[in-house]
């Protein structure tokens, strides 16, 4: 390669292209490559303009991969030689923006240009050797976990093992080389707020999910249980619809108002901004409420609280400075009325803490104990299924819930125990690690003020721990992306979340 074309490739991968023209047309081409109507090769030449747009915007590629997580049950199928392939968009969007920053890497270095520099460290910052021992000892445990599944489970496993421990992983190393966090959180926001609105119109009579695709679930989209309407959006259960929207309005509401109590002025950029996450907040926690899960009922209770808390330590080095205690106390007022109406409201609709599907759950723990007494470095990765279904001869399910629909239970409702499942040990205390570190760093930080976002990360891992005590809380693919990206948001020095969401 000459001397003048080595500059020319060098100014095209530096050159920084309109971000929302390029975006649309990202969007467009990634919903061409989804849609089953148009020909193969149509769809496919959508996948290679989605492709040439990630390489010159990684981090569009890096937000689309994080808003279609929520649509791993309604994967594209791809017809080819009599056999379909169905593929995840998230995953999709996540291996090709992985290439494309691979070649932009290759390329740059080639050239003796540096690289696209880091998101969420200092350049040149020193790494601590212990950085990332956790995130090395969770891939061995997922190799693990592959290693000791059942045969009939081996496929499963391996399954899990890309969504669960890899892919996630590979997200988290791309949020490290972006420039900017606000595109992902904005796209993350956005995913909900339309997950929200899909559950909605379903709540009042209108299905949109075929129009979106076939999803891979066994239920119906609309569940009556409890003398309640119960809507799934595009999940398999309301309880999944709950756990993802439980997560995704704090951080919305945090932006929200972060943006406007910060911004110096109140330019039009910014009162779009504001607009736009404040909207998404409403309609993610309206999702929520027809979700009718009491657990993300009374999980998103707990990230007003957490919200409003984090709010005031924000605020409490000026209230301090000038002698304001009463300001202290007054975001908390909110929040307290809240967590009250939310659990009068669970009580009153879903029948008491003692009713649903209480009693399942404490069997599933029992037998979960069992297991772990039979084998304490775990079953393996997205095994339980194969040894809680009495028909695959390993069971010690309780007599009750053979011929119910607790039979065919994938996970024990637990946390702890479905990481202890899953990963062993090992697994277990590198997901503990984790979870440490980002209340150590989030805590620590949060007392500096600047950063929006932190009181809504902190919300929205709150409500995850607390729903995950008698739930999922990281083994489904966009439950693990949200978890990975609350840690980047407690790690980041630097954001442009106020003027980029």
């Amino acid at each position: 390669m000459s001397a003048a074309s080595r500059r020319r490739l060098q100014h095209l991968l530096q050159w920084s292209p309109p971000r929302y023209p390029l975006l649309g047309l990202m969007a467009l081409a990634l919903a061409l490559f989804y849609s089953s109507a148009p020909p193969l090769p149509l769809r496919l030449a959508g996948a290679l303009a989605f492709t040439g747009a990630v390489l010159m915007l990684p981090a569009g590629g890096v937000a689309y991969a994080m808003a279609t997580t929520p649509l791993y049950l309604i994967p594209a199928a791809i017809d080819v030689s009599g056999r379909t392939l169905l593929l995840p968009l998230h995953e999709v969007a996540l291996l090709i923006t992985v290439g494309m920053v691979a070649v932009r890497h290759a390329l740059l270095w080639v050239m003796g240009a540096s690289p696209d520099g880091a998101l969420l460290t200092p350049a040149g910052a020193p790494i601590p050797r212990v950085t990332y021992v956790p995130h090395v000892l969770l891939l061995v445990a997922g190799i693990a976990g592959v290693l000791i599944a059942v045969p009939e489970g081996r496929g499963a496993a391996l399954r899990e093992f890309r969504w669960l421990v890899v892919e996630p992983l590979l997200f988290y190393g791309l949020l490290h080389q972006q420039q900017r966090c606000g595109l992902v959180m904005g796209a993350f926001v956005l995913s909900g707020a339309l997950v929200a609105l899909v559950g909605l119109a379903q709540f009042v009579g209108l299905d949109l999910v075929p129009w979106i695709g076939e999803k891979r679930a066994f239920s119906d989209n609309v569940i009556a249980i409890d003398g309640v309407r119960r809507v799934t959006s595009v999940y398999g259960h309301p309880n999944n619809l709950g756990l993802y929207l439980e997560r995704v309005w704090p951080l919305a509401a945090a932006l929200a108002a972060g943006i406007g109590r910060t911004a110096h002025g109140w330019q039009r950029a910014t009162k779009v901004n504001v607009l736009f996450f404040a909207v998404c907040a409403l309609i993610t926690l309206s999702g929520v409420v027809v979700s009718f899960s009491r657990g993300a009922w009374l999980a998103s209770a707990l990230a007003a609280i957490v919200l409003a808390t984090g709010w005031l330590v924000q605020r409490s080095a000026s209230a301090s400075s000038a002698g304001n205690h009463l300001v202290r106390r007054l975001p908390l007022l909110p929040g307290g009325a809240l967590i009250v109406m939310v659990i009068a409201l669970a009580l009153t609709l879903r029948g008491g803490p003692g009713g649903g599907s209480t009693d399942a759950r404490l069997l599933l723990w029992q037998e979960s104990f069992a297991y772990l007494q039979r084998a304490p470095l775990g079953l393996g990765l997205d095994q339980f299924y194969y040894y809680h279904n009495p028909e695959y001869g390993r069971s010690l399910i309780d007599p009750s819930l053979v011929g119910t629909s607790e039979q065919f239970a994938a996970h024990p409702h637990n946390l702890l125990l479905e990481a202890w499942l899953n990963l062993g040990p090992v697994g277990t205390l590198a997901l503990g690690w984790l979870l440490l570190r980002f209340y150590r760093r989030a805590l620590a930080a949060l007392p500096a003020g600047g950063d929006p976002a932190l009181p809504g990360a902190l919300a929205a891992m709150s409500a995850g721990v607390l729903h995950g005590l008698v739930d999922r809380f990281y083994f489904v693919p966009d439950l693990a992306f949200v978890f990975w990206l609350l840690l980047a948001i407690a790690e980041q020095r630097q954001c442009d979340t106020m003027n980029n969401p």
